[in-house]
């Protein structure tokens, strides 16, 4: 019987062995993942030298495109990668993080604790799908490099040294060794290099406008209403024309770079009328019903936000990408910052202005007054122009201050084309408070700046570096950057700016275009908190002895047309263009930029109507582009030939409007004159030009550039030679 009992038992137990993995037949053995995710971007704090060939950076945060398929993953993990994008250590490797999956196709964000110290070993941050029985660690698109290509960018910086001594003989070479230093030295002549040798009474803060008609008169930096006045009325017995000017810039230039700062009479500069006289602060109050600031016209932009923060007040997202601006001068051209979905343009935030006209009297219009009596005459004061007249205070619409918290990333450029996810840059971009791309197209890579507003604490000192860089001129001299963007205007077939660009991207990695202090040092971040005027706008480099020869063509094109124009100007800089060429634009690549469509303004250029639906977004395309010196005519048109076919492009082909206070080099005006013809903005200019006729009738405030874009007087007729 104990036999007989033996034997059921060993049947038994063989059944059981059998029939395990038959019944996995049904309900699946336990497997690890086999899917990777889809993408992974880190955001980091720079090694606290800069020059560092070691670097120690801090690990900030880490974003994860999900697999495609999460089905069977619960968690991500986090690892530091080897050269061959296995975990460093292996076996062995410590988890950085473990990121539970959420399995709703978004994108997985996790920041890291404070002082969180790289591996100096790890080449790779990786991250591998895993569940409770395993993980999977693929090695496509689940990692991202945290290295620097030293020895290329060494590499590189020698190149761009060898070429710029062997090319001193081409145009302009030897002459840009001193060319925008402001003093008149060299080789340089009146004609040769005008910025530093010609004669004129007002310029762009680029040099690129210079207003040097002969018969200008006196120029004025007047502290008061009554003086304003007076200078009105000494232009009017004369006879003589006004044009006015922010003067914010160094050597008091103007923000404004276009004809539009031009006049061949009496310039007024009014960076003197702001807070700093006493009779011109700044102030809270409620008006028609709405809290606002009131502050002088001159009041420095960002000045105004340092003082409505501090009272915890903001704008929001209206702070240019420059710090440069007046108030009533960023109001002049409908000036932006970079939101896809939030207010962006401070025009659209003026609720009252006061201004001394053409026959001297102070006159106050407002929202509530002139919105409701006269609403073309209103919508036309948003983007002013300087010929409404004299601005001298402005109510502006206030909201509680906010921080925001930016984070930049690396991208390859396929990631806005052929395999975006979502389908279009603008959609792409919507998440973001602040968003916009720096587009080296010639690399096919990007950076990609988001901000959000956040109720954490801003970080000390954070702050936006954007157009203030690092620069350790002991790799690059000033005067040798300068020749070589020289030699690729002078020679495109020479790879200057191809090599500059590429120093520039590799730069901005070793060193990004954010800052803040860590440890009581500061430092350069892709990841920082900060009040939402600072983080979004920057302050332009001014410690290097020159004025770097630059200039914006800039456009906004409709939401309906935006990835139409990008596509077609991808294949323009891969060289379908007039010359034939690749196009690097080296200076900060092509900058991507976003601003929320509203129906306020007639002028602004990314005002609703005629082509720009309300409520969507507009696309912003801008180069900034380095303009040689001292080139034959020739030479020179064939280095601006293929950016002035790219932008008569996005006009005529994509309904694109020109920035007002850019796009001119040379005082030549001829976009907005093409956008003129083209009827860009309908009829909305010459109910425009109606509204400029009724208040200065014999044009006290008209320019050669009023009549580049179209506007007519009752009782002024231009001068021939305008």
């Amino acid at each position: 019987m104990k036999f007989l009992n033996k034997v059921k038992m060993i049947i038994f137990l063989l059944a059981a062995v059998y029939f395990i993995p038959s019944s996995y037949a049904f309900t699946s053995p336990p497997k690890t993942p086999t899917e990777s995710a889809q993408k992974v971007r880190v955001t980091f704090t720079a090694d606290k030298n800069p020059s560092s060939i070691m670097p120690v950076r801090l690990l900030e945060g880490i974003e994860i495109w999900p697999a495609p398929d999460e089905s069977n993953i619960t968690h991500y993990n986090v690892y530091w990668g080897d050269v061959l994008k296995n975990k460093l250590g292996l076996a062995l490797a410590p988890t950085l993080a473990k990121i539970e999956a959420k399995k709703d196709g978004g994108v997985l964000v996790h920041e890291f604790p404070s002082d969180f110290k790289m591996e100096v070993g790890a080449i790779y941050i990786l991250v591998c799908t895993a569940n409770q029985f395993g993980e999977f660690c693929g090695k496509e698109n689940n990692f991202e490099k945290i290295t620097d290509p030293l020895l290329s960018i060494a590499s590189k910086l020698s190149h761009v040294k060898k070429t710029v001594k062997k090319n001193q003989h081409l145009p302009g070479v030897s002459l840009m060794a001193t060319c925008s230093d402001l003093i008149c030295n060299g080789n340089e002549t009146a004609e040769s290099c005008p910025s530093d040798c010609g004669e004129y009474a007002q310029a762009s803060f680029n040099f690129m406008v210079l207003c040097d008609e002969s018969s200008l008169q006196s120029v004025y930096h007047p502290t008061s209403v009554e003086e304003i006045q007076s200078i009105v009325a000494l232009a009017k017995r004369n006879g003589v024309r006004i044009k006015v000017s922010s003067g914010q810039t160094k050597n008091n230039t103007a923000g404004s770079a276009s004809g539009i700062i031009c006049t061949d009479g009496i310039t007024m500069i009014m960076n003197k009328f702001d807070h700093s006289q006493a009779e011109l602060g700044m102030a809270l109050e409620m008006f028609e019903g709405i809290e606002v600031v009131n502050v002088a016209s001159g009041t420095n932009l960002h000045e105004l936000g340092e003082w409505l923060y501090e009272r915890g007040k903001g704008l929001g997202y209206v702070h240019l990408g420059w710090r440069h601006a007046s108030v009533a001068g960023a109001i002049g051209t409908s000036a932006h910052g970079s939101s896809p979905i939030n207010r962006n343009i401070l025009s659209h935030s003026v609720v009252s202005m006061d201004i001394v006209g053409a026959d001297g009297k102070l006159k106050t219009y407002s929202r509530g007054t002139t919105g409701e009596t006269d609403p073309d005459l209103w919508k036309s004061l948003l983007t002013h122009m300087g010929y409404f007249g004299i601005i001298t205070r402005l109510k502006l619409e206030v909201q509680p201050a906010t921080n925001t918290h930016v984070k930049i990333t690396f991208h390859d450029e396929k990631e806005l084309f052929e395999e975006n996810k979502k389908g279009s840059v603008i959609a792409d971009i919507k998440e973001c408070d602040y968003g916009q791309y720096n587009w080296f197209p010639s690399l096919k890579q990007y950076l990609r700046t988001c901000g959000k507003t956040t109720t954490l604490e801003a970080e000390k000192n954070a702050n936006n570096r954007l157009i203030f860089p690092y620069v350790d001129t002991s790799a690059l001299s000033i005067e040798e950057t300068m020749q070589a963007f020289q030699i690729g205007g002078a020679e495109p077939s020479i790879d200057t700016h191809q090599s500059m660009a590429y120093l520039r991207k590799t730069g901005w990695h070793i060193t990004p275009p954010l800052v803040k202090t860590v440890n009581g040092e500061l430092r350069y971040t892709t990841n920082a908190v900060g009040p939402t005027h600072r983080i979004t706008s920057s302050k332009l480099i001014d410690n290097v002895g020159r004025e770097m020869r630059q200039m914006d063509w800039e456009v906004a094109v409709p939401e309906e047309n935006a990835q139409a124009a990008i596509e077609d100007i991808r294949k323009w800089a891969n060289g379908l263009n007039n010359a034939n060429r690749n196009m690097p634009v080296p200076l900060i690549g092509i900058f991507l930029r976003f601003s929320k469509i509203e129906d306020a303004a007639l002028m602004a250029y990314t005002g609703a109507g005629n082509g720009f639906t309300n409520g969507t977004t507009a696309m912003h395309i801008e180069f900034p582009i380095f303009v040689p010196a001292g080139l034959p005519p020739e030479d020179f048109n064939q280095y601006m030939s293929p950016y002035e076919e790219a932008m008569n492009m996005l006009v005529t082909k994509y309904g694109a409007r020109a920035h007002w206070g850019k796009n001119t080099h040379s005082n030549n005006s001829w976009i907005f004159e093409l956008q003129r013809d083209n009827k860009s903005y309908g009829d909305y200019l010459n109910r425009y030009s109606e509204k400029i006729g009724q208040v200065d009738p014999n044009g006290m405030f008209a320019n050669k550039f009023a009549k580049s874009i179209g506007i007519k007087y009752p009782n002024f007729t231009y001068p021939k030679d305008w």
